[in-house]
């Protein structure tokens, strides 16, 4: 992952923009910050940055102002996805927050290296969709299939079942993602460690079975319905 990605903090509070600010920096993040929907819209028409640190409510006195929801919704629906990580101090908002397309969601105040840990994996997952899908032929479609009632969208990170959007992480996302490019292969789980998480794993291998066992609750599927474990070895997606 590029150290330099770049970030763009909104939030209407002038502490918590300085404070992340500070902190992202130190991480060897480029950071930009902005008060107001309005001028976080205008930052991002002149350079898309690769992630947004959103709060969801910004400032209420101001009823011309936009709410941190429809800047989300506005940032949806340009041509490339940019994630979007919510932050907020009520909890209440979160289904909200992330069924208008936000990818992950941090309630205040928040534990540093929790959120460094978002960002990494944010961006590391999504970097990895990104250079897998460019990588492909350019005729190969963007929305992979995996049953007739489960689609996963490449563009916008985004993963139906029966039209219902499922809530995924982004490792999640890219985990199921790679299994559906190559589906009735059989992979270990140091190789989904290397290729989803995009580094050398030298510790917990297990952590693959934590993330096979959240997707499987998240679709609703049985134990080896769609991602089979194979005993001794892995995980495949099966299909037909």
């Amino acid at each position: 992952m590029d150290s330099k990605a770049c970030i763009l903090v909104v939030d209407d509070e002038e502490a918590i923009r300085s404070a992340l600010s500070t902190f992202l920096g130190r991480l060897g993040y480029e950071v930009h910050t902005a008060a107001t929907g309005t001028a976080a819209l205008g930052l991002v028409d002149q350079r898309e940055p690769d992630l947004v640190l959103l709060d969801v409510v910004l400032d209420e006195r101001d009823q011309s102002q936009m709410s941190g929801l429809e800047v989300c919704r506005r940032l949806r629906q340009r041509s490339r996805f940019i994630p979007i990580i919510m932050l907020t101090s009520y909890p209440e908002w979160q289904v909200e927050s992330l069924g208008q397309g936000a990818i992950a969601f941090v309630t205040k105040p928040w534990d540093n290296n929790a959120l460094a840990n978002q960002i990494r994996a944010t961006l590391g997952a999504v970097q990895h969709i990104r250079r897998e899908t460019t990588d492909e032929d350019a005729a190969s479609p963007h929305t992979l299939r995996v049953r007739e009632d489960i689609q996963i969208d490449l563009d916008h990170f985004r993963v139906t079942r029966a039209g219902q959007q499922i809530d995924l992480t982004p490792i999640e996302f890219a985990l199921l993602a790679f299994l559906a490019r190559y589906p009735n292969r059989q992979w270990t789980r140091e190789e989904l460690l290397n290729h989803v998480w995009d580094y050398h794993w030298v510790g917990y291998e297990r952590t693959v079975d934590r993330h096979v066992a959240a997707l499987r609750r998240k679709l609703k599927l049985e134990r080896d319905e769609l991602i089979e474990t194979v005993h001794g070895i892995g995980y495949r997606l099966v299909t037909g």
